[in-house]
């Protein structure tokens, strides 16, 4: 069974601050249900928090790879 982490312990593991992680789950880059709170105490699984960077990560990506709309060029 994997450990639910703090905050403080998941911004260790990623190198960033904890105010990164909050901002992370404010904008729903940590989905809820990736997550427990308790009032205002959280608990990440690594392994969920790994799942919602991937997907976060891959989804920015889809957008930059997009085709752009190619009627935007063209003289109307």
């Amino acid at each position: 069974m994997e450990d639910y982490y703090t905050i403080e312990q998941v911004a260790k593991h990623y190198q960033v601050s904890v105010s990164t992680v909050r901002s992370w789950v404010r904008t729903g880059v940590i989905p809820e249900g990736k997550f427990i709170q308790i009032g205002k105490t959280y608990r990440f699984k690594i392994s969920e928090v790994d799942a919602a960077l991937r997907a976060h990560n891959a989804a920015k990506q889809a957008k930059l790879d997009a085709p752009v709309n190619a009627t935007a060029d063209q003289d109307i």
